[in-house]
């Protein structure tokens, strides 16, 4: 690494014009604003997943579309922040829209809380500081003596947090569109950053309904049409960003003009607007004389398409560089650190997994072992959708949260009506890693949760039961997801040895002496665990076999090797040992067979 002073990182920062006046670094998609604003539907929301740019986005569109305080387009500054970006060539452009529009930005990405009451009071909080930007409008000369008395109501934060002021603010938006058409005699752009924040917290309190009913008439204004002749209407455009797309049928009931991009969406006018593309992903890793990390770059961060692109997440990506860059000052081996898990919420994605049928839990096992999976997606759905826990959901869930993404794609024909079958992975590395700490997380919690199955397993090998031992722990296999190390050569056996420990672990009080991978005779047995009173023991070892077929062998070769490595010598020579039991036991897939002899 040269001693070259690079640009600094924005990270953390969604702040346009900070960035640019301080010396960020910034990937340049100015050139969207043409086509977002030259689009013909007066709505438009895009959705992708979260961390991937949307806010700085939005916060440029402001930066540039913006009117002075003064009524003026403040050319000579916004050209000067804009200096060497792809849209100021665009003269005619410039012309007609840098500087030209009142503009409203309001982020909900902090309107939550665990109540409802907790999260109108947040709602209410971003409402009054939006009208606070706004409160020259109290000296405007074009407002009527109405409309400053009811604009100072809004900056009274007590006021407003009182729910029973909730009309105020599900009226809000639109009085401040009228306010600010009234003032400047132009027409309003407004720009609604995280839109479905509300509604997913809201699900995941137990308040989504009445959060519904207060965002849908939040965003009442936008079922107007703007080509409604009895109406004056104050808004030119409306764009929204948000992770889902919230059916119709919910907070956009009556908005016929909507246009919706998602990352499913075939449209190359916006597939790379949000998110690094892999051109962008090199010049970036060029700047910053780490081009030859590309690769490494592509194997832990990559595999993301929106529509037919190759996407990378930016502040994954420009996290990794800093540290890189720090690194590599040190003399220190650059990694590749997860830093997507730590800002993403898994709780919808756990309290899901928890539904999951025995088909899905093996779409799991193949997405954990790398492969994809085939489902349709239900692209339109409401959060209040995820309580009913279906699999087409919660597969759109991982898509659109950014857990997955699409391989390919085709049409058939179910039920008579044309579908299309998507075909599902994990993108990278990094997401898979996600993945393991989620899954593993939760079905960590299905093995404790059973654990009366677990006493029956192990009340079975106490008493030479091979039959229900294997019946039940087959009950536990159904439920349960082996996280595979593809970056190590690990025998395929750590994987059961896992599920094994994770199952005896919850019989503490009815096993003693419990040992995994313990020195015993001339060699270490994989599981040795006693009754509560030490008078019987139990010695496992465990097989993984290639097919179904080879199960019996396996099992064979597992007592095999206890017998010929005398695992079972110490408790020979224990005389308060009444009996051994010794099983082997061998695994295909979510397949065991076990067999045993009692030695003693």
């Amino acid at each position: 690494m040269s001693d070259k002073c690079f640009k600094q990182l924005p990270i953390g920062n969604e702040d346009f014009s900070y960035i640019i006046q301080n010396g960020g670094y910034y990937v340049d998609k100015t050139s969207y604003l043409k086509n977002v604003f030259t689009n013909l539907s007066p709505v438009i929301l895009f959705t992708r997943p979260r961390r991937f740019g949307k806010t700085l986005l939005m916060d440029m569109f402001a930066t540039y579309l913006t009117i002075g305080k003064d009524g003026s387009d403040n050319r000579e500054f916004k050209e000067k922040i804009f200096e060497g970006l792809e849209i100021l060539k665009d003269k005619e452009f410039t012309d007609e829209y840098m500087g030209q529009f009142p503009v409203i930005f309001i982020s909900l990405k902090s309107a939550y809380g665990e109540t409802f009451e907790q999260a109108y009071d947040a709602l209410a909080r971003i409402v009054v500081r939006l009208f606070s930007g706004f409160d020259f409008l109290l000296n405007s000369k074009n407002l009527s003596k109405d409309d400053i008395k009811n604009y100072s109501k809004y900056l009274d934060r007590g006021f407003l947090c009182d729910i029973n002021s909730m009309g105020y603010v599900k009226e809000a938006l639109e009085f401040l569109s009228t306010c600010l058409y009234k003032h400047y005699k132009k027409k309003v752009i407004l720009l609604i950053d995280e839109y479905d924040v509300p509604l997913a917290k809201a699900s995941e309190g137990g308040y989504h309904s009445q959060m519904v009913k207060l965002i849908s008439q939040f965003f009442d204004f936008m079922k107007i049409s703007p080509n409604d002749k009895t109406t004056e209407y104050p808004i030119e455009k409306i764009v929204l960003t948000g992770c889902l797309k919230v059916a119709k049928n919910s907070i956009f009931t009556g908005v016929n003009n909507l246009y919706v991009n998602t990352i499913l969406s075939e449209s190359p006018s916006f597939d790379s607007m949000i998110g690094f593309t892999k051109d962008e992903t090199v010049k970036i890793l060029k700047d910053y004389e780490l081009d030859d990390y590309f690769p490494f770059v592509k194997e832990n961060y990559d595999g993301y398409r929106f529509n037919k692109k190759e996407m990378f997440c930016p502040w994954v990506l420009v996290s990794f560089i800093k540290d890189a860059i720090e690194k590599k000052s040190q003399n220190i081996k650059v990694n590749a650190p997860n830093y997507w898990i730590n800002s993403t919420s898994s709780n919808a994605l756990l309290s899901y997994v928890g539904y999951l049928t025995d088909e899905d839990n093996e779409n799991m096992q193949k997405l954990m072992d790398g492969e994809c999976i085939e489902t349709t997606i239900n692209d339109s759905m409401n959060y209040d959708d995820l309580s009913m826990h279906k699999a087409e959901d919660f597969y759109t869930l991982l898509l659109f949260t950014g857990y997955l993404t699409v391989d390919s794609y085709r049409t058939e024909k179910i039920s008579g009506e044309d579908k299309t079958i998507y075909s599902l992975k994990i993108p990278n590395r990094e997401i898979r890693q996600c993945f393991i700490k989620n899954i593993k997380e939760h079905f960590d919690a299905v093995v404790n949760q059973g654990e009366n199955k677990a006493k029956l397993i192990a009340k079975a090998l106490f008493e030479g039961d091979s039959e229900s031992a294997s019946d039940n722990i087959f009950e536990l296999l159904k439920s349960y997801v082996s996280i595979r190390d593809f970056a190590t050569k690990a025998k395929p056996e750590n994987f059961y040895h896992g599920f094994l420990s994770g199952v005896f672990t919850n019989c503490s009080n009815f096993i003693t002496d419990f040992k995994s991978n313990s020195e015993s005779g001339d060699g270490y047995a994989d599981l040795m665990f006693m009754d509560e009173r030490q008078k019987i023991a139990v010695i496992i070892e465990i097989k993984a076999v290639n097919s179904k077929k080879e199960l019996p062998e396996g099992t064979q070769k597992a007592l095999k090797q206890i017998e010929e490595n005398r695992y079972a010598d110490e408790y020979h020579d224990d005389s308060t040992v009444k009996s051994i039991y010794c099983y082997g036991i061998s695994f295909y897939n979510k397949q065991c067979d076990i067999q045993g002899m009692k030695i003693k």
